[in-house]
């Protein structure tokens, strides 16, 4: 475990008041800086290895905590939640196909409204779906179709 990472993760706990338990301590380090976007089940997989005791409700609670307080992002409406570890603006393609999902750049709000319009605006998600390249390449009837 990199030493920097539990610390930033101890004043993460020390401000919102959590105990840094070894069962957020884990789920957070697999899901520092990850871009698989993993389901509960791959984070229980990984902190499982660590804490062979935990339990998957433990995880899952972590993780919806974590997305509570804007840790994370919570991908709901896919297959099922998946969580983000990447919280800066960015958007998502979703392979309709495998399931994959891809992050890309994206910093242009120009068309996003405002927090006079709707109020406060906590969270901004550019989501496109479609057939990733690996399963285009798979299929050759997809490579025909074009955007």
């Amino acid at each position: 475990m990199n030493k920097e990472i539990h610390q930033r993760f101890k004043e993460i706990c020390r401000k919102n008041e959590w105990k840094c338990t070894p069962q957020r301590l884990a789920v957070y380090d697999f899901i520092y800086e990850n871009y698989t976007h993993p389901d509960v089940d791959v984070v229980w997989g990984k902190v499982k290895a660590i804490l062979p005791s935990v339990a998957r409700e433990s995880i899952y609670r972590i993780l919806n905590e974590f997305a509570a307080h804007g840790l994370i992002h919570r991908l709901d409406h896919i297959d099922h939640a998946r969580y983000d570890g990447q919280i800066g603006p960015h958007g998502h393609f979703l392979c309709t196909h495998c399931g994959e999902i891809q992050d890309f750049p994206f910093s242009d709000t120009a068309g996003v409204p405002n927090n006079d319009q709707f109020g406060d605006i906590e969270h901004l998600e550019l989501r496109l779906t479609g057939i990733c390249k690996h399963c285009r390449k798979q299929e050759p009837q997809h490579s025909e179709k074009q955007p």
